[in-house]
């Protein structure tokens, strides 16, 4: 055999890997279980929607991955668009909701772990903030400019967060989107890694 091909398995060579073990499992415990929903809201125009559904066994959520996008479903005007994307823990009752300027915002309380936010504006520039709140397990918005021919301009992020947060039956999860700007639609996609306690 040339020199230049050898066998790559044999005595002092490479040999086969076994194969690795799960990550879950190696304590003897049950695996995670998983979860999946998606929703879509059609032709968002200065406007939001949610949607909730309740937890009906004591759980620990392992983690929860989440797939947004936009895209512009008018192009009549060039300009800025950007939907707000979040996600959220209702305790122990169906959550609520604020409909200001047709919006449909989660209303979640403050934080009691957490105090008020301050402003550091030695610039006199216009900001506004709100409370840290309870409960919030996801929060992004996608931002987009839709140029008058509507090319490039969707838009989309994926989001993934291990939070070992304990829900009990009784508790709801609530997904909330909404937009201002150029028209268009918008998915959601939500992966749950769950352990039942």
């Amino acid at each position: 055999m040339s020199t230049l091909r050898q066998p790559i398995f044999g005595p002092g060579r490479f040999r086969p890997l076994a194969a690795a073990p799960a990550v879950y499992g190696l304590s003897g415990g049950a695996d995670p279980l998983v979860a999946g929903f998606g929703w879509i809201v059609s032709n968002l125009d200065d406007n939001g929607a949610d949607v909730y559904f309740e937890v009906e066994s004591a759980m620990t959520l392992n983690s929860v991955n989440i797939d947004v996008a936009f895209s512009p479903n008018s192009t009549a005007t060039a300009g800025f668009a950007e939907v707000l994307c979040q996600g959220a823990v209702s305790r122990g009752a169906v959550p609520t909701f604020n409909n200001t300027g047709g919006h449909a915002y989660l209303t979640l309380p403050a934080s009691s772990n957490f105090g008020a936010a301050v402003g550091y504006n030695p610039n006199g520039l216009t900001i506004n903030y709100n409370h840290p709140a309870q409960d919030r397990i996801y929060s992004v918005i996608l931002k987009t400019y839709v140029p008058s021919d509507g090319s490039a301009s969707a838009t989309y992020r994926q989001f993934l967060a291990n939070s070992s947060l304990s829900l009990s039956a009784g508790d709801y999860l609530a997904f909330h989107m909404d937009h201002v700007g150029v028209p268009g639609n918008a998915e959601m996609h939500v992966v749950l890694q769950y352990s039942l306690s």
